[in-house]
């Protein structure tokens, strides 16, 4: 029983600086990506600031945290439930023909480099529903900054 003991406390104190550079490595791989997502939701550098570290945290803390894959949709749909009270609060401005659902998915996808099938999982919804979303979105967004969308927006002023 004591040799247990012993191995086991051996074997966490090798992989310990291994488990720090792993976080860091991951830290530093995600940071950018998902600063860029929350600050897009919650408009504000302080509060994305504040989800982003409770995301890391509850990631890594996440029973499945080893698996890249895994943390990466951990991370991410961490910081989306914790984004969603910002979300609900924000005003929609009456321009904006985007609905939440694509404009998230805009923003994923462009603020985060999340992919298609990233995206998919993340939701749970499939990838086609996602490329709807995603076309839609783009759809309207040329057909607002279109150059007769502008004049139009010119000719009122």
């Amino acid at each position: 029983m004591g040799l247990k003991l012993l191995t086991r406390k051996r074997n966490t104190e090798v992989t310990r600086p291994a488990d720090m550079g792993a976080f860091d490595e991951r830290y530093n791989a995600y940071f950018p990506r998902l600063f860029a997502y929350v600050r897009s939701c919650v408009g504000g550098e302080i509060p994305a600031e504040d989800i982003v570290i409770q995301a890391f945290s509850r990631a890594f803390s996440h029973p499945d945290s080893a698996d890249e894959h895994r943390f990466r949709t951990v991370l991410f749909r961490t910081a989306r439930q914790l984004c969603r009270p910002a979300l609900k609060q924000a005003p929609v401005d009456g321009d904006d023909r985007l609905n939440p659902r694509e404009r998230e998915i805009l923003s994923l996808v462009f603020d985060a480099g999340l992919t298609r099938e990233q995206i998919a999982q993340l939701f749970r919804i499939r990838q086609s529903t996602v490329g709807t979303l995603l076309m839609t979105g783009l759809r309207k967004l040329k057909e607002q900054t279109s150059p007769a969308a502008a004049a139009a927006y010119l000719k009122l002023a």
